[in-house]
């Protein structure tokens, strides 16, 4: 496993693109490995919870016939959390509320930052 300090830096590089509050990186029972959020965020309740809602949604879809879960975008009154999977991993992305967001480029950072995760961690 890479050092905190070469996680960090690739979840700060997300910061502030697309309108993103802070990252997670979570292992698949939701503990955290490594934060970009705010300090007055609970990263150990939402590394839970994220967890959770990936992988319940992930039995759901397998159910369907519909193959394995690789991301998850969830549009709250809050901003947006997006999900993608990494090694094994999970890294949830929050946005900021009232903030403008091309969906699309989100995603598209966030597949790259995950590829990038993916060679330090895998």
């Amino acid at each position: 496993m890479a050092d905190n300090a070469q996680l960090m830096a690739l979840l700060n590089t997300l910061n502030g693109k697309h309108g993103i509050l802070g990252c997670l990186l979570i292992s698949r029972d939701g503990q955290v490995i490594a934060t970009s959020l705010p300090q007055e965020v609970d990263v150990a309740m939402i590394g839970a919870l994220s967890a959770t809602l990936f992988s319940n949604n992930d039995v759901s879809i397998q159910r369907m016939n519909r193959g394995n879960l690789m991301q998850m975008t969830l549009l709250t009154d809050q901003g947006i959390l997006h999900f993608y999977e990494v090694a094994n991993h999970f890294l949830v992305v929050l946005t900021a509320k009232n903030q403008k967001i091309n969906l699309e480029g989100l995603i598209r950072s966030v597949e790259e930052q995950g590829k990038s995760l993916a060679q330090i961690i895998g």
